[in-house]
């Protein structure tokens, strides 16, 4: 890898030669690839012999980020797996050299970008996976269709007038924000509010390009050829639809119909950007187009505390309050919850319509987040009831699974009002914690083989 003081070699650093037996992670190599005078950063991320594949990442994402988010990184690894992965940062992005070239369009220079990093790393007939508004993919597939075996777009918008229009609704409710903020809000609803995202994008905006550079693309892109879609692409193209996003079916099912032999394909979420919600359904897609067989990556397993709370007597209090009251109270147990959690560093993974799951990053903490959420809906006249467990779970994308899960639902449902009741690994995470506990009682837990030692965390408070 050249120090940053050094010229690049022209062409960058050719990949080893493929395993036919194993898939290998390369993510720690830099090398460049040389169009006209920009060198163009990328990184082989994994080798292995199903399918090439080459990642074009959204606005200006540098690819040095993506492995600090979760999410992100789920994506990439789902891609990784499916064989030897290539991802890049587009000219005036992260590693990059700067955009200098200001009288031709953006996207045809990063169309320039994408082809030289295929042509460079070896990639044979890649699938071009493009979570890029602007078009890049879809430019350097019309101009080279012998270089990409196929196009996967995902959320895409047919026109730049498109994307300034959906800015411009949210602008409308957000007349201080920039066209990047308000990307933001429109790319990632579902982890908008999540605590550290806004800092890792943060994070992501200062890597990608300077607050000049970037105010200057963004001028630049939006002034752009306004059709995205070269009328002579005919590459083999999945477009796929976030069916709740922000950027409507119609528009994003024109971008497929504009295609010759163009494949729309719809699945379930909110975010406009493959690096929140459902990565797996995605990358399911994504395998299935590329391999013929779909596969997901092997969930995530790690140890965490889980906590289930719920409201008691829900159905009757919501009969008495009445539909608009009662929905009030629901909004304020939301907001009660995700600040309890929040502040104490978990993850609010779905809301239960009267209570959440969530996911805390140790017993303790999952005991305060249910005394802070009961102190809390008590001021509200709620009362609640929760159940703690510690154990292995299984992360796919924003969900959890795993026998863990199960578990502390059923302690939930052995507790009575304003009770937290906790499992035997539980108290034994907190031996020496000063916690006090009721006494233990052996119980059957519907639905669970064996007999469970559970009992009271006696609150302080």
């Amino acid at each position: 890898m050249p120090t940053p003081w050094a010229l690049p070699r022209p062409g960058g650093s050719r990949p080893r030669p493929r395993s036919p037996c194993k898939t290998r992670t390369v993510s720690d190599e830099i090398s460049y690839a040389r169009t006209d005078d920009t060198h163009v950063a990328y990184r082989q991320v994994s080798d292995g012999d199903a399918v090439d594949l080459v990642a074009v990442s959204g606005t200006f994402f540098p690819m040095e980020v993506l492995a600090e988010d979760r999410v992100a990184a789920r994506f990439t690894e789902g891609l990784a797996a499916l064989g030897r992965l290539v991802v890049f940062d587009k000219r005036g992005i992260g590693l990059s050299d700067p955009f200098t070239d200001w009288s031709r369009p953006a996207v045809e220079q990063w169309a320039d970008d994408l082809i030289a990093v295929i042509e460079t790393s070896g990639l044979e007939r890649p699938i071009v996976v493009s979570w890029d508004l602007f078009g890049p993919a879809r430019r350097a597939a019309a101009r080279r269709p012998d270089l990409i075996g196929g196009l996967v777009l995902i959320n895409p918008v047919p026109t730049i007038t498109t994307l300034t229009d959906l800015i411009g609704e949210l602008s409308a409710t957000h007349p201080d924000a920039g066209p990047g903020e308000l990307l933001e809000d429109m790319a990632f609803p579902s982890r908008i509010d999540e605590p550290g995202f806004r800092a890792w994008l943060g994070k992501a905006g200062r890597l990608g390009a300077s607050p000049a550079t970037a105010s200057r693309l963004w001028e630049h892109v939006l002034g752009d050829v306004d059709d995205l879609t070269p009328p002579d692409l005919t590459v083999p193209t999945m477009v796929i639809h976030n069916r709740d996003a922000m950027n409507p079916e119609r528009q994003v099912s024109s971008v497929a119909d504009a295609i010759e032999g163009g494949r729309f394909v719809q699945i379930p979420g909110v975010d406009v950007y493959p690096i929140a919600g459902d990565v797996d359904a995605i990358v399911a897609e994504v395998a299935e187009f590329g391999t013929g067989t779909a596969s997901v990556p092997a969930p995530t397993r790690r140890i965490a505390a889980v906590l289930f709370t719920d409201l008691v007597s829900s159905t009757a209090r919501a009969v008495d309050e009445g539909d608009a009251r009662w929905r009030d109270l629901l909004d304020e147990h939301d907001t009660i919850a995700g600040r309890a959690v929040a502040r104490h560093a978990g993850r609010v993974v779905k809301s239960t319509g009267d209570g959440v799951l969530a996911l805390l990053p140790s017993a303790t903490a999952a005991l305060e987040t249910a005394a802070a959420i009961r102190r809390g809906l008590a001021d509200a006249g709620l009362a609640v009831r929760a159940g703690v467990h510690v154990g292995d779970i299984d992360e796919r994308g924003d969900d959890v699974s795993g026998l863990v899960v199960n578990v502390a639902a059923r302690i939930m449902d052995q507790a009575d009002a304003d009770r937290i009741l906790v499992s035997e690994s539980v108290r034994r995470a907190t031996i020496g914690s000063g916690l006090d506990f009721g006494p233990p009682r052996t119980v059957q837990l519907k639905g669970l083989p064996e007999d469970w030692t559970i009992c009271e965390w006696l609150d302080p408070d």
